[in-house]
């Protein structure tokens, strides 16, 4: 019979090892910033000067022999002034005709005279509508109206304060752990050999 031979068996128990981590954290605010905007108002500036528009009707009025003292005034002293230079100019005329009178045979002188005299204009006032066209006769002057309009902006006023951000950091963690230890069992087996016989 065949005994066992001695040799050495081993028994190995791996380790293991437990491995923890904490993921890091990383925490940004942004605060937010100051914005002060302050806008001062504009100023507008209105120039408004109003239309105008003259009539005159005075021409219209005179055609109808509708006129002012002032008026009649100037007209009787204008017509008086003429009067006088035509009576001048008259009696010249006349005065040279009798002093030649006897040049005029089979002529009157001073019958024609006095038939002169009464067919004479009255000095006065004459009612004539005709004088002065109706398109004529009233006299517009008109001024437009005139609007200016000025501006003066005034730019606004910004100031603004930044704030920084706010940074947190949490670091990670790695934790490392026995979960088995290692073991190594080594036996001797057939040291001593049993003969028999």
């Amino acid at each position: 019979m065949m005994g066992i031979l001695p040799h050495l068996e081993m028994h190995q128990t791996f380790g293991k090892i437990s491995i923890r981590t904490q993921n890091a954290r990383q925490e940004i605010r942004q605060p937010q910033a100051d914005v002060l905007i302050r806008q001062s108002p504009a100023e507008m500036h209105v120039d408004r000067r109003s239309a105008k528009l003259r009539m005159d009707q005075s021409t219209a009025w005179h055609n109808l022999d509708l006129k002012s003292a002032a008026v009649r005034i100037q007209e009787a002293a204008e017509a008086g002034t003429q009067a006088v230079l035509d009576g001048i100019s008259r009696h010249a005329h006349e005065a040279e005709e009798l002093l030649h009178i006897e040049k005029n045979k089979g002529r009157n002188i001073i019958a024609d005279q006095a038939a002169a005299h009464a067919k004479m204009a009255v000095i006065g006032t004459h009612y004539n509508t005709g004088n002065t066209p109706a398109s004529e006769a009233v006299h517009i002057q008109a001024v437009p109206d005139q609007l200016r309009i000025s501006w003066q902006t005034r730019p606004p006023e910004i100031s603004a304060r930044i704030r920084a951000p706010e940074v947190t950091y949490h670091p990670g963690e790695v934790r490392l752990a026995m979960q088995q230890d290692p073991s190594l069992d080594i036996r001797a087996v057939g040291l001593y050999i049993d003969q028999k016989g």
